[in-house]
């Protein structure tokens, strides 16, 4: 009777896009799976992987799993077409080489529902490096005040309303940074939260180009037009879009190859490592975040 339930109305819409993501995702698809919140769909979106992807998400035998395959998109067309085919109420995000903690969903979930004026919540996160190993962890802006000057928020692990998407420009056509321009649009909808406990595992790997490039660079400067125009309410147009890509393909091209990427302890892990020996790690936790909220809105 309960599986009917979910079938049928799911409360949540997970929605994983996946791109050759062999190594890991079936790691992923487990740890959603695994959830101690059972009302939800499980949307996988192949983008035209050329690897063993396909073959790993079809030995998973769940009802709540909807497989899609299409032909290589990017990130932003593939979570935009996702997107459409979601049910439930909330729309739940996760990558290909991330997991969930158990209670992720149950945890955002609850926060929603109780919170009618806040569209999106998301969490810190654990970092994990390819081998799995947790190396660190985040401490992000968790107030909405603080939102709406910088955003903090891990896509994998947002979960957002889905009326309030769809009133939104959703996701563009972009090769990277598809959802700051998302959380852009979105916040004018309501309030956004980040949970002070790290809900998901994040894998940092040497590929990623958010390592790689420079944030004052060129391409970071296109993006922030982008962002600007999103914000007065004006959808960016095509050649925005493919002027940001090209800036992408270069950024990556030109970076990547210069170094690998190694992790670095935050002047906040650092801090919340010394008090939490003294403290513990809830009320360092707290404590730590706070003084980032504080200076967010001294700074910013």
């Amino acid at each position: 009777m309960m599986e009917d339930v979910i079938n049928e109305k799911p409360l949540v819409s997970v929605i994983l896009c996946t791109y050759n993501d062999e190594r890991y995702i079936a790691e992923t698809i487990k740890s959603v799976l695994y959830q101690t919140f059972k009302n939800f769909e499980f949307i996988i979106w192949n983008d035209g992987s050329t690897d063993g992807t396909q073959s790993i998400i079809k030995s998973f035998k769940d009802d709540r799993i909807r497989y899609f395959f299409h032909e290589n998109t990017g990130l932003g067309v593939a979570l935009g077409l996702a997107c459409k085919e979601a049910k439930g109420k909330y729309i739940a995000r996760i990558d290909g080489d991330d997991i969930c903690l158990p209670y992720r969903l149950e945890k955002e979930v609850d926060f929603l529902e109780k919170q009618a004026d806040y569209v999106l919540v998301s969490s810190s996160v654990y970092y994990i490096n390819e081998e799995g190993t947790i190396i660190g962890r985040s401490f992000p802006w968790t107030w909405h005040k603080c939102q709406k000057k910088q955003f903090s928020i891990v896509h994998p692990a947002a979960m957002y309303r889905r009326d309030a998407y769809n009133s939104t420009y959703g996701y563009l056509n972009l090769r990277a940074c598809e959802d700051r321009l998302l959380w852009s649009s979105l916040i004018k909808k309501g309030k956004f939260c980040v949970i002070e406990e790290p809900l998901i595992k994040y894998r940092l790997l040497s590929t990623s180009l958010s390592h790689a490039y420079d944030m004052q660079s060129i391409y970071a400067r296109m993006l922030e037009m982008m962002r600007i125009k999103i914000c007065d309410g004006t959808c960016p147009i095509e050649s925005d879009i493919e002027l940001h890509n090209l800036l992408y393909d270069y950024a990556k091209n030109s970076r990547l190859s210069l170094s690998v990427y190694t992790y670095k302890q935050s002047f906040e892990e650092k801090l919340y490592r010394l008090m939490s020996k003294l403290l513990g790690e809830k009320v360092s936790t707290k404590i730590v975040c706070t003084l980032k909220n504080i200076y967010c809105l001294i700074r910013y």
